[in-house]
């Protein structure tokens, strides 16, 4: 079973008091839980990927590796019959024009956040209901 309760809150706090390594580790789960999630679906790059990828093109791969989280996370959600509340397309826009209200980014993150345990409670029930 996936885990379904994270918190924007305790990851930002636990990034900050590790000095960005716990942004790290979010990222190697979030992207090893979508590619879980999204049976199916095509997989996505991990950790160094983002890392190398992110470098060489000068963070544009990091929007597109957020928009394509999304989406598989969006994906889980609907394999459950369910309708996703943020789509990639939501935090590319909630991203990049909310930066311009500042809040943008952060309302681009909880959302994010939101989906994924949205992503991984419908996998959960999806397992469950398989093993029945």
């Amino acid at each position: 079973m996936l885990k379904t309760n994270r918190s924007y809150i305790v990851i930002l706090l636990l990034n900050v008091v590790t000095l960005g390594i716990y942004s790290l580790f979010v990222t190697h789960n979030m992207a090893k839980e979508a590619n879980i999630v999204d049976e199916g679906g095509k997989k996505i790059g991990g950790l160094l990927a983002v890392i190398f990828l992110g470098a060489i093109t000068l963070g544009i791969y990091g929007i597109y590796w957020n928009y394509k989280v999304c989406e598989k996370y969006g994906n889980s959600v609907r394999l459950s019959g369910g309708k996703p509340g943020f789509t990639g397309g939501s935090w590319i826009l909630w991203t990049l024009l909310g930066s311009l209200i500042v809040v943008g980014p952060i309302v681009a993150g909880v959302k994010q956040i939101h989906l994924w345990n949205d992503a991984n409670k419908a996998y959960n029930a999806r397992l469950t209901a398989k093993a029945n």
